[in-house]
């Protein structure tokens, strides 16, 4: 994956696997990182991943709505990751991505600091969630994994977007 590209479409099938994993049940899944932490969902909840696009500031709203943009005719929310794990974002960076999602059953961009790959994970080898997760972070975490020397968080990236801030959100409330 190079940082030159504007666009990276994400295949969410591979219906060819080599006969020596293909006992193994494999997830492919986007990693990114969100601050010094790396993160990862399944491939399919991402219809697409892009470079920050020119965003448009909405008033009167959360401070996890970065604002709007136009993404081929149609207004997409912007929203910051780091706020729901209470993070502090890296600032501007050309490494900078939105992870664009339907989840919800409308487009909603997600800023991540960095897109790193899509890899294939074995579902077995997925831990469940430390009891050591307080907070937002248990309750948006399906299990963590190892790949290579790292270890990355498998988020539940329906329950991020089914979160009481963005359920009053949606209703008009302040968050």
């Amino acid at each position: 994956m190079t940082g030159d590209q504007d666009k990276i479409y994400i295949p969410a099938e591979d219906d060819e696997l080599p006969e020596s994993v293909s006992h193994k049940k494999l997830l492919r899944v986007l990693v990114f990182s969100l601050g010094k932490e790396n993160y990862c969902i399944d491939v399919r909840q991402a219809k697409e991943v892009m470079k920050m696009p020119e965003t448009t500031r909405v008033p009167n709203v959360p401070s996890f709505v970065l604002g709007v943009a136009n993404l081929r005719g149609e207004i997409l929310s912007i929203l910051d990751m780091h706020y729901f794990f209470g993070l502090e974002p890296l600032g501007k960076s050309h490494e900078v991505r939105i992870i664009v999602t339907d989840l919800t059953g409308e487009a909603i961009g997600l800023r991540v600091d960095r897109v790193k790959d899509t890899i294939e994970i074995d579902v077995d080898e997925v831990q469940v969630p430390l009891f050591t997760l307080k907070g937002n972070l248990a309750s948006y975490t399906k299990g963590q994994v190892a790949h290579g020397d790292e270890i990355l968080i498998f988020l539940d990236l329906q329950s991020v977007l089914q979160c009481e801030d963005i359920r009053n959100l949606r209703k008009g409330e302040e968050a």
